[in-house]
């Protein structure tokens, strides 16, 4: 059971034509309810495209019900057939939902700079903000609170941006974090980032040496 090279086609991502032919493979028989898909690294390399573009392929089917994960063990086909109506929805939850992965690429162009900036505009004021909204992140993600995890996050991000005194960065930064409400990009940041505890961990510790 090989997966097809990327091709050329009408969709505008290639996530979308991953998850198209992971569907059509299900409906063929190739992949029963409850079997499991092969590695992502299988994948990939059969299809010739990035883990990055088929995490959202996954987590888009995962959403409509079509794949589920199981922690240490894979991912599984949930739907003994993808009907039209949830084929539907799965493409369309990729092609109207921004990449997380270049929304992280974009942030992480932004704020390189917007630090820089802010070390040499920045007030007290700001700096304490910038401080209290670290230091309430780090709380909720050792206390394993996503949801205000998150919500502070947002806040600390927001805050780098307004400490800049730039309103175009600022509303740049605004308009990149709210992409992070869309489904897909929830999804992917509980299944491949939150759920692993100890890379959270990782993560805090790096960022409170750095502040």
């Amino acid at each position: 059971m090989t997966f097809e090279k990327l091709i050329q086609t009408r969709y505008k991502k290639k996530s979308s034509f991953i998850a198209d032919q992971i569907l059509r493979m299900i409906n063929s028989g190739l992949y029963k309810a409850g079997s499991r898909l092969p590695s992502e690294r299988t994948i990939t390399e059969q299809m010739g495209v990035s883990r990055p573009s088929l995490r959202e392929a996954i987590s888009a089917l995962q959403i409509v019900g079509i794949l589920e994960s199981r922690p240490g063990d894979g991912t599984y086909v949930s739907a003994p057939v993808a009907t039209e109506e949830l084929m539907r929805r799965a493409v369309t939850v990729l092609e109207e939902c921004d990449s997380p992965f270049e929304n992280m690429q974009a942030r992480k162009a932004l704020e390189i700079g917007a630090v820089r900036l802010a070390i040499e505009v920045a007030t007290d004021a700001d700096l304490d903000t910038l401080k209290g909204a670290w230091d309430e992140k780090c709380i909720r993600g050792r206390r394993g609170d996503v949801e205000e995890y998150l919500r502070y996050g947002k806040e600390f991000h927001i805050a780098i941006a307004r400490a800049t005194k730039n309103r175009i960065i600022e509303a740049i930064m605004d308009k990149l974090l709210d992409m992070t409400i869309q489904p897909l990009w929830i999804k992917m940041r509980r299944d491949y980032f939150l759920k692993d505890s100890s890379r959270m961990e990782l993560m805090l510790d790096i960022h409170d040496r750095i502040t």
